[in-house]
């Protein structure tokens, strides 16, 4: 019989190491359970239960025990026991198990245990939940950097420090297709690598792994690398190196991806950033930028030129410091447009006419314009301000403005500024009932100067007359040079007498200015016309015509005196009447509403008619209103508004189409008056004479050319030799009006005439005054001396026609013989018979 004191003390120990064993596997998460297959006897451990949620005082079946790995987990677990107890297989499994306390993950191994002739499957579990979790975090970190990497282009690289002398690197699979090579399991080595760089590259990558390796433990770099068709690109490379205990370096891990894009657009922007800082510094405009605040981030040269402010200097300044700009004539500084313009955010530029004031105090003209600078969302950032130097170009433009505006050789107001005055002025005197004055003036004795001294003494006489004229006259009002020798001035507030009394001054101040060259010295002169500027006027042309009409009445009224202007003037009415004449009669030649009547000129003595037409052409006018008016109503006017020259064209013209005509009647002579200014016209020598050319002698025989001793007198030499022209051309030449001058006798041993035509004022007294016959009788004389034709003008009755036979004048013409009748009425034959 045994001890039953040792018994109990094996029993204790025992149970102290199974309250041990049980506390363990709380502590590590252990728990264990068996199963016996034949029996279906199941035991857990208490720490089993408690992994498992199950009661501690109740012994679970199988079947629930299972149901806390959920359907998946009982499936898996329940075939793993079966395998075991009929092929003796062990299994290791994770499985999760739903708990009061949440999921948990278990790790579960079992297997069987044999002993004798009973089959126990022994299983033990353990709490893997926290393990589980890392692992699964790390599996999902995993998975993402693989996204990352992978997707992104990203290769991951290792050398292995320790493997071998050189490090055995390791390449994943986007590492070699970063190379153009499509991943094949193959190893890479150091040397492969080193033989896959850009050739240019290579010593720069070494000498990066070698500092990483040796100094920091950071590789930063970029390298070029060939592909296996040529091309190039460029990897940028990071890694980090990993040392143990002592420091030794144990492998260097990192990763790299291609940058050829990012760096061929970076190069490219390099480029056009250099194009464009090459082209802002080569242009010629000043271009300064700035930032959001208006602060100055950069200038070109040309902007540090014209502001004198350098780049550095200027860097971080307000834009109005560095560019200063005010009015041309005013200190104060304008608004900085690059502020206006950040505050807008719209383009804005400086008002016209403003200057620049450079850091050293010069003054230039500038042109600029300020835009915005916007990011790509639209806000502004900033703004550049473009300048330009136009000082040249206001210089030039304020030179044409003022030459546009003013007689270059006086500096004067020219006609078009003075119009403009002019208009502005009478414009005032109709809104506020002011009283102003406008002269006319025009010099007297001008045409001297320039004919005998040149134009360069005119142009000096105009100079001194400008001066003399501005002297006279207030800082407020306007002197102007019209042109020639005609000047005007715009009196402001001025009344027609204190407008007078100025007129006068200036008239006196001309009369008493000399103008000497040599020993010739020449009296200057002016005639002035004075009229009121006021709201009477409808118009500037009014109050001019009205001006320049009273300064010609003052000039033919003696020169060198003032006219003034009055509504019931008859002088002016009559100057007037002029003006008008000399519109109408442009328009009657353009319209063609002139006119020829025909006068015979008949033999005194009454030979027979030969059926041939001897006359006069006489010019008429025919009204718009059906009215002829003779040539004394309008001739004046056509001679002193030089219209007469174009009239004796178009007379001269009809003469020579007559005389070109084939029928009858035939036209045996045809004589044409000519003016004065005909004479002196250079232009109607040069027509008569391709006229008479185109005629012919024969026919120019017929054509007779009268000119009066009036139109002789001012240019005896031109209009002797426009006599001998035409005269060797065919035509006949008649002195008309003989007697009527003094120097008639004289005239004839100048010019070589044919015909005297004896002036109408001896003829009609010839009956009753004893002196015009005496006068008629010396004419007839001195024709016949000379071999000269003779024709009595003004033949009214048959007394003076006899007494005309008697004295021995050879041919007549008047009222008494034939009466004018228009040309087409003498040319037009009826039954084979002049009309």
């Amino acid at each position: 019989m045994s001890d039953p004191q040792p018994a109990a003390a094996v029993e204790q120990a025992l149970a102290l190491n199974a309250r041990f064993l049980e506390r363990c596997s709380r502590l590590a998460g252990v728990g264990a359970w068996e199963w016996q297959a034949g029996t279906g006897s199941l035991v857990l451990s208490d720490s089993a239960c408690e992994l498992l949620d199950l009661p501690a005082d109740r012994v679970p079946t199988l079947g629930a025990l299972l149901d806390r790995f959920g359907p998946d987990g009982a499936a898996m677990l329940d075939a793993a026991l079966h395998r075991a107890d009929s092929e003796g297989r062990g299994w290791d499994v994770e499985l999760r198990c739903e708990t009061t306390q949440g999921e948990r993950v278990l790790r579960v191994v079992g297997g069987p245990d044999d002993d004798g002739e009973v089959r126990r499957i022994g299983v033990v579990m353990q709490d893997v939940t926290e393990p589980a979790g890392v692992r699964a975090e790390l599996e999902r970190a995993l998975e993402r950097l693989d996204l990352a990497t992978h997707g992104g282009g990203i290769g991951v690289w290792e050398l292995d420090l320790q493997a071998s002398r050189h490090g055995a690197l390791t390449w994943d699979d986007a590492m070699w297709r970063l190379h153009g090579e499509a991943p094949h399991g193959q190893r890479i080595t150091p040397v492969g690598w080193r033989r896959r760089l850009h050739p240019q590259d290579r010593r720069a990558a070494l000498q990066a792994l070698g500092i990483a390796l040796s100094r920091r433990p950071q590789l930063e770099g970029e390298w070029r690398v060939r592909w296996p068709d040529g091309s190039v690109h460029v990897l940028r490379g990071s890694g980090r190196l990993l040392r143990d205990g002592s420091g030794r370096p144990l492998r260097l891990s990192g990763v790299c991806w291609d940058v050829s894009e990012e760096r061929r657009l970076q190069q490219k922007l390099e480029e056009q950033h250099e194009l464009l800082e090459v082209t802002l510094q080569s242009i010629a405009d000043a271009v300064l930028t700035t930032d959001a605040q208006g602060c100055v981030t950069w200038l070109n040269p040309v902007a540090q030129r014209l502001t004198g402010w350098t780049a550095e200097a200027a860097h971080g300044q307000p834009a109005c410091q560095v560019f200063q700009a005010r009015r041309e004539d005013e200190a104060e500084p304008l608004p900085d447009p690059v502020l206006q313009c950040l505050a807008s955010g719209q383009p804005t530029q400086l008002p016209s006419g403003a200057v620049l004031v450079s850091r050293d105090g010069e003054t230039r003209a500038v042109d600029d314009s300020v835009a915005p600078i916007r990011g790509r969302d639209g806000e502004v950032v900033g703004a550049v301000l473009v300048f330009r130097d136009v000082t040249q170009q206001r210089r030039q433009f304020d030179e044409i403005r003022w030459r546009a505006s003013h007689d270059v050789l006086t500096g004067l107001a020219n006609r078009s500024e003075l119009g403009q005055r002019l208009a502005r002025t009478l414009e005032r005197a109709k809104r506020e009932g002011s009283h102003h004055a406008l002269l006319a003036i025009d010099l007297d004795r001008f045409k001297l100067v320039n004919d005998h001294c040149g134009h360069a003494a005119g142009d000096e006489v105009l100079r001194e007359v400008a001066r003399r004229l501005e002297a006279g006259v207030r800082g407020r009002d306007t002197v102007a040079r019209l042109g020639g020798d005609e000047f005007a001035a715009i009196l402001e507030n001025c009344s027609l007498e204190e407008a007078q009394h100025v007129a006068q001054k200036l008239c006196d101040s001309l009369d008493q200015y000399r103008y000497t060259e040599g020993d010739q010295t020449f009296r200057i002169g002016a005639s002035v016309g004075v009229t009121p500027l006021d709201g009477r006027w409808p118009d500037t042309a009014s109050v001019l015509r009205e001006a320049d009409a009273c300064c010609m009445i003052a000039k033919e009224l003696g020169r060198n005196r003032v006219q003034v202007w009055a509504p019931d003037d008859a002088a002016l009415r009559a100057h007037q009447s002029e003006h008008r004449w000399a519109t109408r009669l442009q328009q009657a030649l353009d319209e063609g509403r002139f006119e020829l009547d025909l006068q015979r000129v008949l033999p005194a003595q009454g030979a027979a008619d030969d059926g041939r037409l001897r006359g006069e052409l006489l010019l008429r006018l025919r009204e718009r209103d059906g009215n002829r008016v003779p040539p004394t109503a309008f001739m004046p006017a056509a001679e002193r508004f030089h219209i007469a020259p174009r009239i004796d064209r178009w007379v001269l013209r009809q003469a020579v189409t007559m005389l070109q005509r084939e029928g009858l009647p035939e036209i045996a002579s045809l004589s044409v008056n000519l003016s004065a200014l005909t004479l002196q016209d250079a232009a109607f020598h040069q027509e008569a004479r391709a006229l008479l050319l185109e005629l012919g002698t024969q026919r120019a025989r017929a054509l007779c050319l009268e000119i009066t001793e009036t139109a002789v007198i001012t240019r005896l030499a031109d209009a002797a030799r426009f006599v001998t022209q035409m005269r060797a051309l065919g035509a006949r030449i008649a002195l008309d009006d003989f007697g009527a001058g003094a120097s008639s006798y004289g005239y004839l041993k100048a010019l070589p005439v044919d015909v005297l035509k004896i002036d109408g004022q001896f003829v009609r007294s010839l009956m009753t005054d004893p002196l015009d016959q005496v006068a008629v009788r010396s004419f007839v004389d001195v024709a016949q001396t000379l071999g000269l034709a003779t024709v009595a003008e003004c033949v009214e009755t048959p007394e003076v026609l006899q007494e005309l036979v008697r004295l021995g004048v050879g041919e007549v013409q008047g009222f008494l013989l034939h009466r004018p009748e228009p040309v087409d009425c003498l040319l037009t034959a009826e039954d084979g018979q002049p009309a």
